[in-house]
């Protein structure tokens, strides 16, 4: 005779040694009325939700992301953001960038939500299956220095390119010297033309000069040439501190 609940605890042992929660708890996910197809389907699909969860957890964990942020919290209207173009702006939530190739480049001054757009970017990208990852400019150049001196910085670059979209953050918030400045265009040159990058900055391209010790000129150009072509640049400057604003509504909010 069939034992009904030898079979459950075969049933959920054999379904948590494959990694599949929503069948090892089976009991709480069928319905009287349904047919076992409609059952089985509805398992299916929850095991699908649950699995596309956690690649997402784990996606985000590679990442290095600070924080998640996403497109939804951002306030992008025009009094905030005079001269952003929201129909870019908007796009930009397709990824569609990604497969073009192209870089986005977020240009502002301090407070008004570039990292906040970059990690959006970055967590939206994640959610449709590509590879992020995420670095301020100054840990990944003292990453190069360190991989330099341990004579590993070939095999750094190349794990570093092979995801889909790289976030530099904060480019231009410390100086950097030619050295610095070469590091950058390694990896910027290594990837242009043949995966996107996003960087986040508080100078126009024509100002990257004050922030980069280049006598001629030379790094400075070739860096911004890279960059700038086939580039979505969302101009952020904005009379207000988007950042401020956001810490006045949440008091305003307690109280």
């Amino acid at each position: 005779m069939i034992n009904i609940a030898d079979i459950g605890r075969d049933i959920e042992k054999l379904a948590g040694g494959l990694n599949l929660p929503v069948f090892a708890h089976y009991k709480d996910y069928i319905k009287k009325g349904r047919s076992f197809e409609e059952n089985l389907l509805e398992m299916l699909r929850e095991q699908t939700v649950l699995a596309d969860n956690e690649r997402v957890k784990r996606r985000i964990r590679y990442s290095g992301f600070p924080y998640v942020k996403n497109l939804d919290t951002f306030d992008s209207s025009p009094d905030i953001y005079p001269q952003l173009n929201c129909d870019e702006f908007n796009e930009l939530k397709t990824c569609r960038f990604i497969e073009e190739k192209a870089n986005v480049v977020a240009i502002g001054p301090p407070g008004v939500g570039k990292t906040h757009i970059a990690l959006a970017m970055g967590y939206e990208a994640i959610k449709l299956g590509y590879s992020v990852r995420f670095k301020t400019a100054t840990v990944l150049i003292n990453e190069m220095k360190e991989a330099t001196s341990e004579k590993s910085l070939v095999k750094y670059a190349k794990t570093l390119n092979r995801c889909q979209l790289l976030i530099i953050d904060e480019v231009g918030y410390l100086p950097q010297d030619i050295t610095s400045a070469g590091f950058l265009f390694q990896i910027i040159s290594a990837r242009y033309e043949t995966a996107s990058t996003v960087f986040t900055t508080n100078y126009e391209f024509s100002k990257w000069a004050q922030f980069i010790e280049d006598g001629d000129g030379r790094v400075v150009s070739a860096l911004v040439s890279r960059i700038a072509h086939h580039a979505i640049v969302l101009n952020m400057n904005s009379p207000r501190s988007w950042r401020l604003e956001h810490a006045r509504s949440r008091a305003g909010s307690a109280k």
